[in-house]
């Protein structure tokens, strides 16, 4: 699965879509160039400031809670930069930049890495809590840390790395490339295959049930551990660490959850066009795991309002000081004094 999923569908300058005699409608090509664009700068400037935070503060760098959100965010940052970019191009000219094939393969590549590694490494951070929360003593030993923290996440990001790089540049296809539509309209051979069925299951249900199955028993054992221990200090700890992941864990609910059940059903019911008016919608909006992710993140930078008010501050400071700059360049161009310059 992933954000190209309905490539013919999105890409389709049209405004009315046909699925087998039904047809829905479709979003304006004008309004989704918008919301990417508005979507994407928003996104990018929230990732790089989580980004900072996460890397060059000790405290959070250190924080076993945030590597693997900091893993997910730099996956996350190529799909801002080098994906999107691409979509908006294509929405704006109505043809891909630059028609070579090799850029398709990129693209597609680097749309499905992105998409598909996010939900398994929250599905791994749900999974973690639980040891972070309730057997934190277990990861205090560097051998435990390797072992349960560091090697996971490794093998998650490896995994996708290497399965997409498998199917997209060593197994031999031959390929057709449409260069008018969203990622060339282009996807390994390997799809027609019973890969589509693994891929769907293994990535999109087992990470679905992981994250719901782990949130679930993760707020039940907090719950119940407050109540029955009583302890101020550990239900703070414990709420924080919780809802941390929830906020992340609460974006995959609304746009990735939905998408799964649909191709779920499609898969059991053998009926291509079930769910076709939510798809055409889902699979646009299915962008909004990858633009939303870094606000999901930013719940884990403590002091979060002091800081966004120190860098309100500093930027005010440089517009009021380039401002007089402006006026005293303009002066000796002129060649009026202040006074002058005034009733002028």
């Amino acid at each position: 699965m992933s954000n190209s999923s309905s490539n013919s569908n999105l890409s389709t300058p049209g405004i009315v879509l046909v699925y087998g005699g039904t047809s829905v409608n479709e979003i304006p090509l004008i309004g989704r160039f918008w919301m990417f664009l508005i979507s994407n700068c928003a996104s990018f400037i929230c990732s790089v400031f989580v980004l900072y935070h996460l890397l060059f503060d000790k405290n959070l760098r250190r924080g076993l809670n945030s590597h693997v959100l900091i893993v997910g965010l730099i996956f996350n940052l190529f799909a801002l930069v080098l994906d999107v970019p691409l979509v908006l191009y294509r929405l704006y000219h109505g043809i891909v930049w630059m028609q070579v094939p090799i850029i398709c393969v990129l693209w597609q590549y680097i749309d499905t890495v992105s998409y598909t590694v996010l939900p398994k490494l929250v599905a791994w951070a749900s999974f973690e809590r639980h040891i972070l929360i309730f057997n934190e003593q277990r990861l205090l030993q560097s051998k435990n840390r390797i072992l349960f923290h560091y090697i996971p996440i490794g093998v998650v990001a490896g995994y996708h790395i290497l399965l997409y790089t498998t199917i997209y540049f060593i197994v031999p296809c031959q390929n057709v490339f449409d260069y008018t539509q969203t990622y060339c309209g282009y996807d390994s051979c390997v799809y027609e295959t019973s890969f589509t069925i693994y891929e769907l299951f293994a990535n999109g249900v087992f990470s679905c049930v992981c994250i719901a199955f782990f949130n679930i028993t993760l707020i039940v054992r907090v719950i119940y551990r407050r109540y029955r221990i009583h302890r101020h200090v550990d239900w703070h700890k414990h709420r924080k660490l919780t809802i941390q992941l929830l906020y992340v864990v609460l974006i995959f609910y609304i746009f990735y959850f939905p998408l799964v059940i649909v191709g779920v059903c499609r898969y059991i019911t053998g009926i291509k066009t079930f769910g076709s008016q939510y798809y055409v919608y889902g699979s646009f909006l299915s962008f909004y795991v990858n633009f939303l992710f870094p606000f999901g993140c930013v719940g884990t930078i403590p002091k979060l309002k002091t800081k966004i008010k120190k860098i309100l501050l500093c930027w005010k400071i440089k517009l009021f000081a380039v401002a007089p700059h402006t006026v005293n360049t303009l002066q000796q161009r002129t060649g009026q004094t202040p006074m002058t310059a005034g009733i002028a």
